[in-house]
């Protein structure tokens, strides 16, 4: 080949290595500039989603703590809490606790299933109309949750400090940029805050019924033996839609986030959605550009122990009735779920009778289509206990408290005698015996805080200690409310008291009779819950150690101490006493009473959060005829007012199996 021709063809083989060279190294730069801004994206991406992701979950941690005060239920919450916070103080100085909403609707659905095991329709309309105000209730804390979304708004937590959700998830979002110098920028209040719920629902914490067998509730709707959120899972045609609320406070998916789930009858909004934007600077675009990102997070409950939710008791002071067997006669008694006798009241101004002349007993509504009786009046104040349960009452063990024979029944049955010995006079230091009549007793059910099942016992009652009714809590009086009862009658005496009692002496021998009628009085101290209707103690239960444990002494004692004998009636009082459960005209002292406690306790912790507490009372009392005391006492029918203790031995009582739980077999009767 010519000399030329090579030299050329070097020339153009230099040319084109140059070429593909200088190539290279612009596709290398490129890739290399490229790779560096694709770095930055992702720093800046990845820097953005640490940061809203910190942004959602501050807001989820505000939500669960912010509360309000409702009629309805007192304060409410997504998360339970125990009485400790400041701003939950009652009038009686102690705090109360505060209910999550979704513990409140799980309670409900769970009681609800126990009236349907029951097959007892008044139970369900009382139950169904306590849904409708949990709804209401809900509904007002919906309202301030969505408030607390904008910017600048301040709620509340029940320790009374402000909530500022917005401002505390824009504290989080850009206390947790991880900044790359100069690459980006948090947008100055581009933040957004909203709530929402979660398409095909999320595991919450509020545990389904137990057992499961009753539960009600399609597996798919439920997991780990809990209840899903935003699902549709109703029982005996009552819808219940659980607010999406876990054991922690947790990121959602944001593609499962929306504003509301469609084709649910209604539902709480709790699942927080938190956006922003993120401003890049950018070599490649000299103006930067923004970036977009969204994290969703879902609040937590807390869930209240319930340590002590009250006790249910039976009280017969004066003997038991044989028609009354157990619990279950207060559901089928002809008598009792029949006398129109029955009354429907609340205490005004105050505990009553202790808050005289101001006090006193009104009437109020019936609010329900069935009658008013005894029978429906229970029912109510069984509902009332069962809601102080929250989720873990046993559906099985509240059930055999009513009607399984085996469980319901109580002991002893019979007309067990003791002394009645007492003063003649209030404060007189001389003490009579009267004659022998039956020995009372208390049967107590309480709830096991940890398993739920329902444990029955039953100790010794005299007439004394009465209680007073919760202000503005349910008082029920039913006058002849057993006729004819299979007791029969019973004549006490002849007994004689001294000639110098005035007037006119009592030099001679007097006999009493204790009819076969019984009145009946209920008071239900936990009616109505909260500070805002619920009244000095905001529905909560009321101290007594008669129920607190089985074998436990009422508050008080035998005697009252150095007491003036009532101005009203001299004579026979506290022996006798006028036909009512109050002993209003006995002049008895405070000390006569049980009451509640006032506060402040340790840390305004009222004493029934730990140590049970009247809840609901139903209480008997038999008629006694006084005879020819009559004209002396002003009134031909009263009760026996005091009796000290007993004389005789009390019976052997066999040990009886209790619904589920523990069984007390405890005889005494001092108070």
């Amino acid at each position: 080949m010519p000399k030329h021709i090579r030299s050329r063809q070097r020339q153009e083989s230099g040319s084109m290595l140059v070429f593909g060279t200088a190539i290279t190294i612009a596709i290398v730069a490129i890739l290399a500039f490229f790779s560096l801004s694709y770095v930055r994206l992702l720093g800046s991406s990845s820097e953005q989603r640490t940061a809203i992701e910190a942004a959602a979950l501050a807001a989820a941690r505000d939500l669960s703590m912010i509360a309000v005060n409702t009629d309805e239920y007192g304060w409410v919450s997504l998360s339970d809490s125990a009485p400790v916070g400041s701003v939950t103080l009652a009038p009686d100085q102690y705090y109360v606790p505060v209910r999550g909403i979704n513990t409140i609707l799980g309670t409900l659905r769970l009681d609800l299933i126990i009236a349907s095991e029951l097959n007892d329709n008044a139970l369900k309309e009382m139950i169904k109309a306590d849904i409708v105000n949990a709804k209401a209730a809900q509904t007002k804390l919906g309202i301030e949750l969505n408030k607390a979304m904008a910017a600048g708004y301040k709620a509340k937590g029940i320790d009374g400090k402000d909530i500022d959700v917005y401002g505390d998830a824009q504290t989080a979002y850009t206390s947790n940029q991880i900044r790359m110098t100069g690459s980006s920028n948090y947008v100055a209040n581009s933040l957004k805050l909203s709530l929402g719920g979660i398409n095909n629902g999320g595991v919450t914490n509020t545990p389904i019924p137990s057992p499961a067998s009753k539960a009600d509730v399609p597996a798919n709707q439920q997991q780990n033996n809990f209840y899903m959120s935003y699902m549709d899972i109703p029982t005996d045609g009552e819808s219940f839609v659980f607010a999406g609320i876990g054991d922690s406070i947790k990121l959602i998916d944001p593609k499962q986030w929306a504003v509301t789930v469609s084709g649910l009858p209604y539902q709480v909004a709790t699942v927080v959605k938190a956006e922003a934007d993120q401003h890049v600077n950018d070599t490649q675009n000299p103006n930067g550009y923004n970036i977009h990102a969204i994290a969703c997070a879902q609040p937590a409950n807390v869930v209240d122990p319930k340590p002590a939710p009250g006790a249910l008791s039976f009280s017969f002071p004066d003997g038991m009735p044989p028609e009354m067997l157990g619990p279950g006669t207060m559901l089928t008694n002809a008598q009792i779920n029949s006398n129109g006798n029955c009354t429907y009241q609340t205490s005004v101004n105050g505990d009553y009778p202790l808050g005289k002349p101001v006090t006193r007993i009104d009437d109020m509504n019936w609010p329900y289509t069935s009658d008013t009786n005894s029978g429906t009046v229970f029912r109510k104040a069984l509902t009332d206990w069962w809601r102080r349960a929250g989720t873990k009452l046993n559906v099985a063990s509240a059930t055999a408290m009513l009607k399984d024979p085996a469980n319901n029944f109580w002991r002893p049955t019979g007309p067990d005698m003791v002394d009645w010995i007492t003063e003649a006079v209030l404060g007189d230091t001389q003490l009579y015996n009267l004659g022998p009549i039956p020995r009372g007793y208390i049967h107590i059910y309480r709830i096991d805080p940890a398993t739920g099942l329902v444990s029955y016992a039953h100790t010794g009652l005299t007439p004394t200690n009465y209680s007073v009714a919760g202000e503005n809590q349910m008082y029920s009086e039913n006058i002849d409310a057993l006729t004819k009862s299979a007791i029969g009658k019973l004549t006490v005496g002849p007994f004689t008291f001294p000639s110098t009692l005035k007037p006119g002496g009592l030099s001679n021998d007097n006999t009493v009779t204790l009819l076969d009628k019984y009145d009946l009085y209920i008071r239900d101290q936990v009616y109505q819950p909260g500070a805002n209707q619920g009244g000095m103690h905001a529905g909560e239960p009321m101290d007594l150690a008669k129920v607190a444990m089985a074998g436990s002494h009422d508050l008080g004692g035998d005697g009252f101490g150095a007491a003036k004998p009532s101005p009203k009636v001299v004579g026979l009082p506290p022996a006798i006493t006028d036909q009512s459960d109050f002993a209003e005209k006995s002049g008895f002292p405070n000390s006569a009473y049980n009451t509640y406690s006032v506060g402040p306790g340790s840390k305004n912790l009222r004493p029934t959060y730990r140590t049970n507490g009247m809840a609901v009372d139903i209480r008997f009392r038999r008629q006694v005829e006084t005879g020819s005391l009559s004209a002396l006492l002003g009134f031909k029918t009263g009760y026996v007012g005091h009796k000290m203790g007993a004389s005789a031995a009390p019976l052997a009582i066999p040990a009886v199996a209790a619904p589920s739980g523990n069984n007390g077999n405890d005889n005494d009767e001092s108070d």
